[in-house]
């Protein structure tokens, strides 16, 4: 959607909710210097999003309601891919006993859409929904490598190849090669790239036309995968989940 066709009311509402996210709470004149609006019309905003249940109120601090997290949930239910690998996702964790993630591409972006944890799983601060640049992960990776080129100039163009971390990948000539042997052997790791001593191992799940639908990983410690016996074992059992996840897909006809 082009800038001249945005609504600048729509706009500003969620300009004003992601500010409250990100303050974590906010009186209105605190959120309204954050934006750099009048305080008037961000308290005009306020009110109203609160008289529909979108954003609550207590002793004069605002926060974004749970409506957000209802319409999201609901969302999620709704996606053959989630309803799918959320089980195998599951196994994978406690197969593991690491971290298991599942994340999907929309608006050039990563979105973690399920997490499971086993029973040493590694503590992140992270959760379903959380947003990161597709480069910077085993599981974005995966997913960058079986888009088209074109769809991946346009993810470069907008979003760039921001660094996470110093291990973080930014030459796209670099990426390139990854993408190509990625697809040659099925899987990508990345060491670090996007939270530092942590170690990601992913794998694409495809359609039956190829065209990526997301990826799943198991993270753990870098230093709790100190040998090949252990990246194999992890490797062996993200490969046989993501293969579950198509073939049970495919059985389901679904997309």
């Amino acid at each position: 959607m082009g800038n001249n066709t945005r609504i600048k009311s729509i706009q500003m509402a969620f300009e004003l909710i992601e500010g409250l996210e990100r303050l974590d709470g906010a009186r209105a004149s605190t959120l309204a210097e954050h934006v750099d609006k009048p305080v008037s019309t961000v308290h005009d905003y306020l009110k109203t999003l609160e008289e529909i249940q979108y954003v609550t109120k207590q002793d004069n601090v605002y926060r974004p309601g749970t409506r957000f997290l209802e319409i999201g949930e609901a969302e999620r239910m709704k996606r053959p891919l989630y309803r799918v690998a959320e089980p195998e996702l599951a196994s994978l964790a406690e197969e593991t006993g690491e971290l298991a993630s599942l994340m999907v591409e929309e608006h050039g972006n990563g979105v973690l859409l399920d997490i499971k944890k086993g029973e040493d799983a590694i503590q992140l601060h992270t959760y379903p929904g959380v947003r990161m640049p597709l480069h910077t992960s085993a599981l974005g990776k995966s997913i960058l490598a079986h888009l088209s080129d074109d769809h991946v100039d346009e993810i470069i163009d907008e979003h760039g190849l921001p660094a996470m971390t110093k291990n973080t990948v930014t030459s796209l000539d670099e990426l390139e090669e990854q993408f190509v042997e990625a697809r040659e052997q099925g899987y990508v790791i990345d060491r670090g790239e996007r939270i530092d001593g942590v170690l990601c191992l992913a794998a694409p799940i495809l359609s039956r036309q190829d065209h990526v639908l997301g990826a799943i990983c198991v993270c753990s410690p870098t230093s709790r995968i100190d040998n090949n016996d252990d990246l194999e074992r992890i490797k062996d059992a993200v490969m046989r989940t993501a293969n579950m996840i198509q073939v049970n897909l495919n059985y389901s006809d679904t997309r």
